[in-house]
Protein backbone atom coordinates (compact mmCIF):
# COMPACT_ATOMS: atom_id res chain seq x y z
CA UNK A 1 0.00 0.00 0.00
CA UNK A 2 1.34 3.53 -1.10
CA UNK A 3 0.58 6.27 1.21
CA UNK A 4 0.82 9.86 0.39
CA UNK A 5 1.86 12.48 2.75
CA UNK A 6 2.27 16.55 2.64
CA UNK A 7 2.73 18.12 5.97
CA UNK A 8 2.85 21.87 7.96
CA UNK A 9 6.27 20.80 9.62
CA UNK A 10 7.58 17.95 10.70
CA UNK A 11 6.23 19.16 14.38
CA UNK A 12 3.39 16.43 13.42
CA UNK A 13 5.51 13.94 12.09
CA UNK A 14 4.44 11.85 14.86
CA UNK A 15 1.11 12.16 14.67
CA UNK A 16 0.67 11.07 10.99
CA UNK A 17 2.83 8.65 11.19
CA UNK A 18 0.11 6.96 13.44
CA UNK A 19 -2.90 8.45 12.39
CA UNK A 20 -4.77 5.53 12.70
CA UNK A 21 -4.07 4.81 16.05
CA UNK A 22 -4.62 8.85 17.40
CA UNK A 23 -8.01 8.93 15.69
CA UNK A 24 -9.27 5.12 16.52
CA UNK A 25 -8.79 6.08 20.28
CA UNK A 26 -10.21 9.20 20.78
CA UNK A 27 -14.27 9.25 21.95
CA UNK A 28 -14.42 13.11 21.14
CA UNK A 29 -16.35 12.79 17.81
CA UNK A 30 -17.76 15.87 16.10
CA UNK A 31 -19.47 14.92 12.67
CA UNK A 32 -20.70 10.96 12.05
CA UNK A 33 -22.23 10.58 8.80
CA UNK A 34 -20.96 10.50 5.54
CA UNK A 35 -17.70 11.30 6.73
CA UNK A 36 -16.12 11.28 10.76
CA UNK A 37 -14.30 14.00 12.06
CA UNK A 38 -12.85 13.49 15.46
CA UNK A 39 -10.98 15.65 17.99
CA UNK A 40 -7.54 14.16 19.02
CA UNK A 41 -4.92 15.34 21.54
CA UNK A 42 -1.11 15.54 20.41
CA UNK A 43 1.71 17.14 22.02
CA UNK A 44 -1.20 18.95 24.59
CA UNK A 45 -3.02 20.57 21.36
CA UNK A 46 -6.77 19.94 20.34
CA UNK A 47 -6.23 18.53 16.42
CA UNK A 48 -9.15 18.37 14.27
CA UNK A 49 -9.04 15.07 12.18
CA UNK A 50 -11.21 14.35 9.27
CA UNK A 51 -11.62 10.91 7.94
CA UNK A 52 -13.36 10.96 4.51
CA UNK A 53 -15.40 8.16 3.13
CA UNK A 54 -14.07 5.42 1.14
CA UNK A 55 -15.06 6.69 -2.50
CA UNK A 56 -16.73 3.71 -4.76
CA UNK A 57 -14.24 1.91 -6.84
CA UNK A 58 -15.36 4.44 -10.24
CA UNK A 59 -14.84 7.44 -7.70
CA UNK A 60 -11.19 5.88 -6.49
CA UNK A 61 -9.68 5.68 -9.67
CA UNK A 62 -11.06 9.19 -10.90
CA UNK A 63 -9.55 10.59 -7.35
CA UNK A 64 -6.32 8.53 -8.16
CA UNK A 65 -5.57 9.78 -11.39
CA UNK A 66 -8.54 12.38 -12.75
CA UNK A 67 -8.63 14.60 -10.06
CA UNK A 68 -7.57 15.85 -6.91
CA UNK A 69 -9.17 14.05 -4.00
CA UNK A 70 -11.20 15.87 -1.00
CA UNK A 71 -7.85 15.57 0.88
CA UNK A 72 -5.63 17.09 -1.17
CA UNK A 73 -7.94 20.06 -2.12
CA UNK A 74 -8.66 20.86 1.57
CA UNK A 75 -4.99 20.52 2.44
CA UNK A 76 -4.04 22.73 -0.54
CA UNK A 77 -6.98 25.44 -0.31
CA UNK A 78 -6.31 25.53 3.60
CA UNK A 79 -3.30 27.03 2.69
CA UNK A 80 -4.33 29.44 -0.12
CA UNK A 81 -6.79 30.49 2.06
CA UNK A 82 -5.22 30.36 5.65
CA UNK A 83 -6.53 33.61 6.96
CA UNK A 84 -9.93 32.48 6.90
CA UNK A 85 -10.03 28.78 8.16
CA UNK A 86 -8.63 26.64 10.95
CA UNK A 87 -4.79 26.06 10.75
CA UNK A 88 -3.77 23.28 8.17
CA UNK A 89 -1.58 20.50 9.02
CA UNK A 90 -1.50 17.08 7.01
CA UNK A 91 -3.21 15.16 4.41
CA UNK A 92 -2.80 11.55 4.42
CA UNK A 93 -3.94 9.46 1.43
CA UNK A 94 -3.79 5.86 1.38
CA UNK A 95 -3.63 3.87 -2.25
CA UNK A 96 -3.77 0.20 -2.89
CA UNK A 97 -3.63 0.62 -6.23
CA UNK A 98 -6.47 3.33 -5.82
CA UNK A 99 -7.13 5.75 -3.29
CA UNK A 100 -8.93 4.53 -0.43
CA UNK A 101 -8.65 5.97 3.29
CA UNK A 102 -7.70 9.65 3.42
CA UNK A 103 -7.62 12.28 6.62
CA UNK A 104 -7.25 16.11 6.61
CA UNK A 105 -6.14 17.51 9.71
CA UNK A 106 -5.82 20.62 10.91
CA UNK A 107 -5.88 22.76 14.21
CA UNK A 108 -9.05 23.31 16.19
CA UNK A 109 -10.72 26.88 16.17
CA UNK A 110 -12.14 26.99 19.18
CA UNK A 111 -15.56 28.38 17.99
CA UNK A 112 -18.62 28.93 20.34
CA UNK A 113 -21.36 28.65 18.14
CA UNK A 114 -21.43 28.17 13.95
CA UNK A 115 -23.67 30.69 11.89
CA UNK A 116 -27.14 28.33 12.74
CA UNK A 117 -27.39 30.26 15.66
CA UNK A 118 -28.28 33.52 15.06
CA UNK A 119 -29.91 32.12 12.22
CA UNK A 120 -32.71 29.68 13.82
CA UNK A 121 -32.28 30.74 16.76
CA UNK A 122 -32.49 33.33 19.16
CA UNK A 123 -29.59 34.84 19.61
CA UNK A 124 -29.66 38.48 20.93
CA UNK A 125 -26.61 39.65 18.64
CA UNK A 126 -27.56 38.84 15.62
CA UNK A 127 -28.18 41.77 13.96
CA UNK A 128 -24.69 42.71 14.93
CA UNK A 129 -23.66 39.10 13.65
CA UNK A 130 -24.93 39.05 10.41
CA UNK A 131 -23.15 42.63 9.70
CA UNK A 132 -19.67 41.33 10.50
CA UNK A 133 -20.72 38.06 8.37
CA UNK A 134 -21.35 40.02 5.41
CA UNK A 135 -17.83 42.15 5.99
CA UNK A 136 -16.29 38.48 6.23
CA UNK A 137 -17.63 37.00 3.17
CA UNK A 138 -17.06 40.55 1.46
CA UNK A 139 -13.31 39.95 2.28
CA UNK A 140 -13.18 36.60 0.97
CA UNK A 141 -14.88 37.63 -2.46
CA UNK A 142 -12.36 40.54 -2.74
CA UNK A 143 -9.83 38.07 -2.35
CA UNK A 144 -10.98 36.00 -5.29
CA UNK A 145 -12.42 33.32 -3.18
CA UNK A 146 -15.68 31.46 -3.53
CA UNK A 147 -16.71 29.00 -0.83
CA UNK A 148 -19.39 26.45 -3.10
CA UNK A 149 -20.71 25.30 0.19
CA UNK A 150 -21.11 28.20 2.46
CA UNK A 151 -23.75 26.72 4.47
CA UNK A 152 -24.32 27.89 8.41
CA UNK A 153 -22.96 24.94 9.45
CA UNK A 154 -19.56 25.33 8.03
CA UNK A 155 -18.98 29.07 9.48
CA UNK A 156 -17.76 28.57 12.63
CA UNK A 157 -18.03 32.27 14.95
CA UNK A 158 -15.84 32.85 18.15
CA UNK A 159 -16.57 36.37 20.11
CA UNK A 160 -13.22 38.78 20.42
CA UNK A 161 -14.58 41.48 22.44
CA UNK A 162 -16.80 43.59 20.58
CA UNK A 163 -15.52 41.73 17.61
CA UNK A 164 -16.49 38.31 15.85
CA UNK A 165 -14.18 36.08 14.27
CA UNK A 166 -15.52 34.06 11.21
CA UNK A 167 -13.72 30.46 10.19
CA UNK A 168 -14.91 28.48 6.69
CA UNK A 169 -14.44 24.90 7.16
CA UNK A 170 -15.37 21.74 4.72
CA UNK A 171 -13.29 23.72 2.13
CA UNK A 172 -12.69 21.15 -0.33
CA UNK A 173 -15.13 22.59 -2.76
CA UNK A 174 -13.55 25.85 -3.83
CA UNK A 175 -13.16 28.60 -6.88
CA UNK A 176 -10.63 31.43 -6.96
CA UNK A 177 -11.59 33.64 -9.35
CA UNK A 178 -13.23 37.46 -10.01
CA UNK A 179 -16.68 37.27 -8.97
CA UNK A 180 -19.53 38.91 -11.19
CA UNK A 181 -22.21 40.67 -9.30
CA UNK A 182 -24.48 37.78 -9.98
CA UNK A 183 -22.05 35.29 -8.47
CA UNK A 184 -21.95 36.83 -5.06
CA UNK A 185 -25.39 37.79 -4.69
CA UNK A 186 -25.65 33.83 -5.26
CA UNK A 187 -23.10 32.70 -3.15
CA UNK A 188 -25.23 33.38 0.01
CA UNK A 189 -28.09 30.97 -1.82
CA UNK A 190 -26.87 27.83 0.70
CA UNK A 191 -27.63 29.98 4.43
CA UNK A 192 -31.43 28.52 3.94
CA UNK A 193 -32.31 32.13 5.78
CA UNK A 194 -35.45 33.62 6.34
CA UNK A 195 -35.79 36.76 3.78
CA UNK A 196 -35.76 39.32 6.60
CA UNK A 197 -32.35 37.99 8.01
CA UNK A 198 -31.44 37.25 4.48
CA UNK A 199 -31.88 40.96 3.83
CA UNK A 200 -29.77 42.07 6.57
CA UNK A 201 -26.64 40.03 5.36
CA UNK A 202 -26.94 41.42 1.92
CA UNK A 203 -27.57 44.90 2.70
CA UNK A 204 -24.80 44.88 4.59
CA UNK A 205 -22.55 43.13 2.08
CA UNK A 206 -23.99 45.67 -0.84
CA UNK A 207 -22.58 48.83 1.66
CA UNK A 208 -19.52 47.41 1.38
CA UNK A 209 -19.35 46.87 -2.19
CA UNK A 210 -20.83 50.02 -2.93
CA UNK A 211 -23.69 48.33 -5.06
CA UNK A 212 -27.12 49.24 -5.41
CA UNK A 213 -28.56 47.91 -2.43
CA UNK A 214 -32.24 47.85 -3.62
CA UNK A 215 -31.01 45.46 -6.86
CA UNK A 216 -28.20 43.42 -4.55
CA UNK A 217 -31.02 42.22 -1.76
CA UNK A 218 -33.58 41.15 -4.53
CA UNK A 219 -30.64 39.47 -5.86
CA UNK A 220 -30.16 37.57 -3.54
CA UNK A 221 -33.39 36.81 -2.24
CA UNK A 222 -34.65 35.08 -5.80
CA UNK A 223 -31.32 32.96 -5.82
CA UNK A 224 -31.87 31.89 -1.79
CA UNK A 225 -36.12 31.03 -2.90
CA UNK A 226 -34.46 29.45 -5.44
CA UNK A 227 -32.48 27.17 -4.01
CA UNK A 228 -34.94 26.30 -1.52
CA UNK A 229 -37.31 25.59 -4.05
CA UNK A 230 -34.69 23.04 -4.99
CA UNK A 231 -34.49 21.18 -1.93
CA UNK A 232 -37.64 21.42 -1.18
CA UNK A 233 -38.57 19.10 -4.66
CA UNK A 234 -36.07 16.36 -4.32
CA UNK A 235 -37.04 15.91 -1.19
CA UNK A 236 -40.78 15.51 -1.83
CA UNK A 237 -39.73 13.19 -5.05
CA UNK A 238 -37.51 11.19 -2.27
CA UNK A 239 -40.37 10.80 -0.31
CA UNK A 240 -42.65 9.50 -3.23
CA UNK A 241 -39.68 6.87 -3.52
CA UNK A 242 -39.80 6.21 -0.16
CA UNK A 243 -36.23 7.67 0.31
CA UNK A 244 -36.65 9.90 2.56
Amino acid sequence: MAIKIQLINSDYQALVDNIDDYFALSDIILQDDRNTIKEVEFNNKVIVVKSYKVPSTINSFIYTYLKKSKAWRAYEYGLRIKEFTPKVIARIEYLSPFLSKSYFICEKFDAEFNLQKPLFYNHPDKKNIFSQFAEFVYKLHEKDILHKDLSPGNILIKKNGEKYQFKIIDINRMAFKKLSIKQRAKNFNKLWAHDLDLELILNAYAKLAKFDEESFVKLGLQYNQKNKNRKTRKRKIKQMLGLW
